[in-house]
């Protein structure tokens, strides 16, 4: 899978200057059209990012699909960077199934409408602070169309 930085390599699009909070990263939507015929679209979470700059240069890759972001904190990283590739956590309150398994028992792996709760440095904290949450991995930077990371029960 191609990263962040090599794409932005070769859209030539600079990264600019880190944001002054750099706990700050950006959880990227893609709305598309749905791979399931019970669904009309999907919009999962394709990627969670260090810079706006990151949101755009996928915008303009994917044109195909609506491509927005939302800029959230992530607790527990006291202001730290945010490297490529580091694991975080997204919390989230509920989920919609997007199909079922041959036994009737929901499938979670691409979510029809993510709402994430709170983004964790820590699966500890993530833990901790949201117990009663379904809690997502995620790797910075990582790109996957049909949705990324992996859902913890």
């Amino acid at each position: 899978m191609l990263s962040l930085t090599k794409l932005l390599a070769r859209l030539k699009i600079p990264r600019g200057p880190e944001s002054p909070d750099k706990s700050k990263v950006y959880v990227v939507y893609g709305k598309q059209r749905s791979p399931f015929a019970s669904l009309e679209y999907i919009e999962p979470i394709i990627a969670v990012v260090a810079s706006e700059r990151d949101c755009y240069a996928l915008q303009q890759k994917h044109p195909d699909i609506e491509v927005s972001w939302e800029a959230r904190k992530v607790q527990g990283a006291a202001n730290s960077a945010m490297a490529e590739s580091k694991v975080l956590y997204l919390t989230h309150t509920t989920l919609v199934p997007y199909d079922l398994d041959a036994t009737g028992n929901p499938i979670f792996g691409i979510m029809e409408s993510p709402v994430p709760e709170a983004l964790y440095c820590t699966r500890e904290t993530a833990e901790r602070e949201a117990p009663d949450r379904y809690l997502q991995e995620v790797r910075l930077g990582e790109v996957n169309l049909r949705g990324v990371g992996e859902l913890w029960e």
